[in-house]
């Protein structure tokens, strides 16, 4: 019997997906996937309850919530937190994920990616590299092949998996599956696949017509239906917050000293894409500058997150029959799980502080979608008839 987890954003689900959880033909498959933000900063396209509902009716037997401690952060602390939850859970054998390189070549990059020569690295970042560029020139031993395979997109993340696996002395195995015919972010279509990107920027032009053939039916009509980009109005909380009072930048994952003075200078720009372009360098890139405004925003302060990785909670949002005998195996080994935050004072009060950042998240993507608030205390999972 294999029990295989796959950690993922779904923001939207699409072809690529669902070929990833066909591939891997697990008997048991369990998702961890971000909640309402993504690891690139952003307000997710649909909500974590309709996300949830598309992953296990295209064939997820449970979805778990990664809180947005994590899924707001670099991608070290994304891979951390997801997998402390994984491991916690003792009943998972395989981490699946897309890579551009094979697994081997991947292990061969976090064994010679282990020690860093720090000098080299203030160097290279007195030279203007973003930080994960002035880390990756100054690991001495790296071939160019190897470089070039530490800078792909879902090498980045898998690379990460890996190194937290390693991290927690996971029995955990990884797993690496070719990406099919389309890269992360590209804005190519072939043969019906798509990056979720592109897909995004269809379904936000309301060219529903091109999207038929790249995502499931049912992610069809969530995004014909409810697919909202709610980024503007976040960047009137984030102004809002600036203007408000003083700002410990330095609390905060993604800042670095002097960035502050990049997000006051640009603060009267009026588009929120045309913001983070402006504000966005060599040495910060988008991503990174769009994770600190959602730190900002929700408060989210760096030793509060790193402490938050040696307590991971088990939070469902969606499930089916399979789901419910791995929540049965759960019960066997007295590993608490919630359904609802309703349930939350079976945890430790450093849980429930997380828990409370999650409400406020989901309330605030909630208002800005013109949504009904709580919906954390009130909504059950989606049990799959």
């Amino acid at each position: 019997m294999s029990i295989k987890a796959i950690i993922a954003e779904y923001n939207p689900f699409h072809n690529g997906h669902l070929h990833q959880i066909k591939l891997i033909n697990s008997d048991y498959t369990i998702v961890i996937m971000s909640s309402s933000f993504t690891q690139r900063g952003t307000p997710a396209i649909l909500d974590k309850f309709t996300r949830a509902r598309l992953a296990i009716e295209n064939g997820a037997d449970l979805v778990l919530e990664l809180p947005t401690i994590y899924c707001t952060s670099n991608a070290q602390i994304f891979s951390e937190g997801a997998i402390s939850i994984l491991n916690s859970l003792d009943i998972v054998d395989t981490l699946c994920f897309g890579s551009e390189n094979s697994l081997s070549e991947i292990i061969d990059v976090v064994y010679k990616t282990e020690n860093i020569d720090n000098k080299s690295l203030a160097i290279n970042l007195s030279k203007g590299y973003s930080f994960i560029k002035a880390k990756q020139l100054s690991y001495k031993n790296l071939s160019d092949i190897e470089f070039e395979i530490m800078n792909k997109p879902n090498n980045i993340l898998g690379i990460e998996y890996v190194k937290a696996l390693k991290k927690f002395n996971s029995k955990i195995i990884p797993f690496s599956i070719p990406r099919k015919n389309v890269g992360h972010s590209s804005e190519i279509i072939v043969d019906g696949f798509a990056s979720a990107s592109t897909i995004r920027n269809i379904s936000n032009n309301k060219n529903f017509s091109k999207l038929k053939n790249l995502v499931p039916e049912n992610t069809y009509v969530a995004l014909q239906e409810k697919g909202t980009d709610i980024s503007q109005n976040f960047f009137q909380l984030f102004k809002y917050k600036l203007f408000s009072g003083n700002i410990s930048f330095s609390d905060y994952m993604d800042y670095e000293l002097g960035l502050e003075n990049r997000l006051y200078s640009y603060l009267d720009t009026l588009d929120y894409n045309e913001y983070i372009n402006l504000v966005s360098t060599k040495r910060y890139t988008k991503s990174r500058i769009r994770r600190l405004i959602c730190q900002i925003v929700f408060d989210l302060k760096r030793e509060f997150i790193l402490e938050s990785i040696n307590h991971p909670y088990v939070r469902v949002l969606g499930i089916n029959n399979n789901g419910t005998d791995l929540l049965n195996k759960l019960k066997e080994k007295e590993i608490n799980y919630i359904t609802k935050f309703s349930d939350k004072n079976i945890f430790s009060s450093h849980i429930k502080k997380i828990i409370k950042k999650e409400i406020l998240v989901s309330n605030t993507y909630n208002m800005l979608q013109n949504n009904p608030l709580n919906q954390d205390y009130k909504n059950n999972p989606y049990i799959q008839p």
